[in-house]
């Protein structure tokens, strides 16, 4: 069991699974240079939600009960060009 556990991800063109977003508690920001958008696996830069450079995202807390840790549970992003660095911070104590 750990206190806090990170992760980070290069989110490109294409729709790209987010690591650690499976897991209740956790905090995601937009660590690069270019607005990336959040979504499903069909996310689109015209249809996700937008985090802004060096913006933070948590979940409410009905949809962080929601996660299980299942692979499926990931967001995904999608950013216009080129890859943006995606960091997310799993709070409190998480198994992984």
């Amino acid at each position: 069991m750990a206190i806090a556990r990170q992760f980070a991800t290069s989110v490109g063109t294409t729709a790209t699974a987010i690591e650690g977003t499976q897991f209740p508690g956790f905090l995601l920001i937009n660590n690069g240079g270019e607005t990336v958008f959040l979504g499903d696996s069909a996310v689109t830069t015209s249809t996700g939600f937008p985090i802004k450079v060096g913006e933070v995202f948590s979940p409410s807390e009905m949809a962080h009960n929601s996660l299980r840790g299942l692979i499926a549970d990931r967001l995904y992003g999608r950013v216009v060009t080129s890859t943006e660095d995606v960091r997310v911070l799993l709070q409190g104590r998480v198994n992984v």
